[in-house]
């Protein structure tokens, strides 16, 4: 909007990238920590069955985040933006220190595993709440001709979760560099790091103050169940943008978000792993607000998302090969394009969804539509180790780790283009 200057404007979009760096951290050092913690917590005297239990709880917790988004996208409909955003970030950054802290299979038996479910559920409700608030606001705040800019400085948050996870697993690595030290208490450093880049987030968000949009659009027509609103007059976009949403993240989670399960399981050392993860986060946090640039040039998202996403199904398979091959500067450079193809995509939605939802609803709607895709996208590592481990070495894993990534661009592709385009207007 016309009366939020640049530089507020880019300071609400660097705490949702702080935001939301943190918050998907927690999430990729959960992967970090499966291969060490499936069998604390899932005893079942085989490695991969162990491990594919633990990948299963991250899709509990994956499910509980549509859950938050209906909750807080009330919230945050209803009584406003800032409040909400800071008390589910709060929230996420309990839950996550919190599971550092417990007690293992071995010490309390299937209690143990309960209370991870429970906090993981947790990390999901607050999650629901969080991406869907630093979204809402930066796209709110931002001027009409620099949504995109701004929204991929904020997704940008997501390529900055990699290089705090990969600061964390190297500081881990120091502290306990055989395997046996990291599932004695190596895991756990991962998972506590993130006190770190959780102050930084609520030290910038502190000061940021309520969307003058919702203010003079939302506040005065306010719903009285934002959900229901919603889903009654944006029904067939939330099917189509879940859709999206479910595509792109089957990219990531079976990719950026895999690599701390794939790379070990492919032959990888730890340090690789940093390594990657850098290559990935980096290209992203640096290439996102280019993408996003790009499309308010253009003033064509949708047109612009179905050319990644085509991009994206074309050069998959031959960048999984350079990462298969066991080189470790293949694996760099193929890091490095994975974090460049998603940018390019991820760095549009948020300007793509909060142009079409009205604001009275745009925190439930961006919320619902992100958190469900997401969940059902969850499977992805779970899919991908079980065809792993089932179809084999050379080209099986070749299948088996392009498969997903490759039908999620696709799907993602053609359902893009059944929307609407409101390019840099007038915010609903």
């Amino acid at each position: 909007m016309g009366e939020n200057n640049f530089a507020e404007s880019l300071k609400v979009a660097l705490s949702a990238n702080l935001g939301w760096g943190f918050e998907l951290y927690d999430l990729i050092v959960y992967l970090y920590a499966a291969p060490y913690i499936a069998d604390l917590f899932f005893p079942k005297g085989n490695y991969i069955a162990s491990l594919l239990n633990a990948l299963l709880i991250m899709v509990l917790g994956y499910f509980a985040r549509p859950l938050g988004a209906i909750i807080w996208g009330h919230v945050g409909d209803r009584i406003g933006r800032k409040v909400t955003w800071f008390i589910v970030l709060v929230g996420m950054g309990l839950a996550t220190v919190l599971i550092g802290f417990l007690p293992t299979y071995a010490q309390i038996g299937l209690l143990a595993t309960l209370l991870l479910v429970i906090l993981r559920m947790l990390q999901g409700i607050f999650l629901g709440g969080e991406w869907a608030g630093g979204l809402t606001m930066t796209t709110e705040f931002a001027p009409n001709n620099m949504r995109g800019l701004l929204g991929g400085v904020a997704q940008g948050g997501a390529g900055l979760a990699s290089v705090w996870a990969a600061a964390a697993l190297a500081l881990a690595s120091a502290l306990a560099p055989s395997k046996e030290a990291m599932i004695a208490y190596g895991w756990r450093i991962l998972f506590w790091f993130g006190v770190i880049p959780l102050a930084i987030a609520l030290f910038v968000r502190w000061s940021i103050g309520e969307s003058s949009v919702w203010l003079t659009k939302g506040k005065p027509s306010v719903e009285k169940i934002p959900f229901l609103a919603l889903v009654r007059k944006y029904w067939f976009f939330i099917i189509v943008a879940t859709v999206v949403v479910f595509g792109e993240s089957l990219i990531y989670y079976g990719s950026i978000g895999y690599f701390g399960t794939l790379l070990p399981l492919l032959g990888y050392s730890r340090e690789a792993l940093v390594l990657a993860s850098l290559a990935a986060g980096l290209a992203w946090v640096f290439l996102g607000p280019l993408f996003g640039y790009l499309s308010d040039k253009a003033g064509r998202r949708r047109t612009m998302l179905a050319i990644y996403y085509a991009i994206a199904a074309l050069t998959l398979y031959p960048i999984w090969s350079l990462i298969a091959s066991g080189s470790m500067e293949a694996l760099v450079l193929g890091a490095a394009l994975i974090g460049a193809i998603f940018s390019s995509q991820y760095s549009l939605l948020p300007a793509w969804l909060a142009e079409t939802i009205e604001t009275k609803v745009r925190y439930s709607g961006i919320g619902l539509i992100l958190n469900l895709g997401v969940a059902f996208s969850s499977f992805a590592p779970y899919i991908s180790t079980f065809l792993l481990n089932s179809i084999g070495k050379t080209y099986g894993t070749l299948v088996a780790i392009s498969l997903v990534t490759i039908v999620g661009a696709i799907v993602a592709m053609v359902f893009v283009l059944l929307s609407k385009d409101r390019c840099c207007q007038e915010l609903l």
